[in-house]
């Protein structure tokens, strides 16, 4: 008797640990399905989005309807967008570095193998011809000039990107250097028939003071006017123009020149872009010129505006913080 009863009990144990078992794998189950529920339904949504990206669409509206329950379908489209956009600036990423690398390799490929052609040129030929010899050289030489400019600018804008730059301001007389500026470009605006004219509006003294970066800002109007002229119109004119604007002091360089389209203003500050590529290569400079402005105005706390209609011409304006005459001359306590 005692013997049954045992057995009964180890039935009952036996059973019940059976249907704990059971429950178990059950429950294993039902979880491997939810997760692969949840997963899937991402993954396909992600699949639909990443098509619809490419197809040039990024409204994921449409698909949400099919692809997402209705517990959860805000998050899953939520998620699924961050995926895209996350898609998008990779994608901008590596199509910008493509063609980083790219223009860089052509810039510095194009002067170089005019060295290489002018030096092999020198090397086959008459060496004791010094008119020859001369002639190669310099032009050698011009090359070299437009590669170290190319190589000055690219150093300029790491160091402007890098975290430890720090832009030391200092009160400078923005009049005289916009005029020390145009006196600098009076050869090449007159080989290119251009006009440059300085316009101060009134209520600003000749001896007007900013707070700015002395050299930076010099390399901002550099760059500035030297675009002018190089896409200026024959007999056209160049003209900077100072106003007041609050306590600031407007700064604008505007011309009548070839313009550029709406296209063109959305890139114009991007590195190496150019609005004519065969004039402006054909024209020198390093295609780096807006880029750097725009770093060193950034670093001013400033912003650069642009404004231009294809064939009547092109305004660059930017804002520089004012000083008071007085205030310099005002004894510190």
């Amino acid at each position: 008797m005692a013997l049954l009863h045992a057995l009964d009990s180890i039935h009952l144990w036996a059973l019940a640990i059976l249907v704990g078992l059971v429950m178990e794998y059950l429950s294993a189950l039902l979880i491997e399905w939810s997760v692969n529920k949840f997963i899937y339904k991402r993954v396909q949504l992600l699949t639909d989005a990443i098509s619809k990206f490419k197809e040039g669409s990024t409204d994921l509206t449409q698909i949400s309807a099919k692809k997402a329950p209705e517990d959860d379908s805000t998050d899953l489209i939520q998620w699924a967008n961050q995926q895209v956009e996350s898609i998008q600036k990779m994608h901008a990423k590596d199509n910008f570095r493509k063609e980083f690398i790219g223009n860089l390799a052509h810039e510095l490929k194009t002067p170089l193998f005019n060295i290489q052609g002018f030096v092999l040129t020198l090397l086959e030929s008459d060496l004791e011809n010094k008119e020859l010899n001369r002639k190669f050289l310099s032009k050698a030489s011009k090359n070299i000039a437009r590669m170290a400019e190319l190589l000055d600018d690219l150093d300029t804008i790491a160091r402007l990107e890098s975290a430890s730059f720090e832009m030391r301001l200092e009160p400078v007389n923005i009049t005289r250097l916009i005029q020390e500026t145009l006196e600098g470009f009076e050869l090449k605006a007159k080989q290119n028939n251009i006009t440059l004219s300085l316009s101060i509006a009134s209520e600003i003294e000749l001896d007007s003071m900013v707070l700015c970066g002395e050299s930076q800002m010099r390399q901002v109007l550099t760059n500035l006017i030297g675009n002018s002229i190089h896409y200026g119109q024959t007999n056209g004119h160049t003209q900077v123009a100072l106003s007041l604007a609050a306590s600031q002091i407007k700064v604008v360089v505007e011309d009548d020149g070839i313009g550029m389209s709406a296209e063109d203003q959305e890139r114009i500050f991007e590195r190496f872009y150019r609005v004519d590529r065969s004039r402006s290569r054909n024209a020198g400079g390093s295609g780096l010129g807006l880029a750097i402005v725009k770093h060193i105005l950034e670093a001013h706390g400033q912003d650069i505006h642009l404004t231009s209609e294809l064939g009547e011409g092109t305004s660059f304006k930017f804002h520089l913080q004012r000083i008071s005459v007085d205030s310099l001359h005002t004894p510190s306590r």
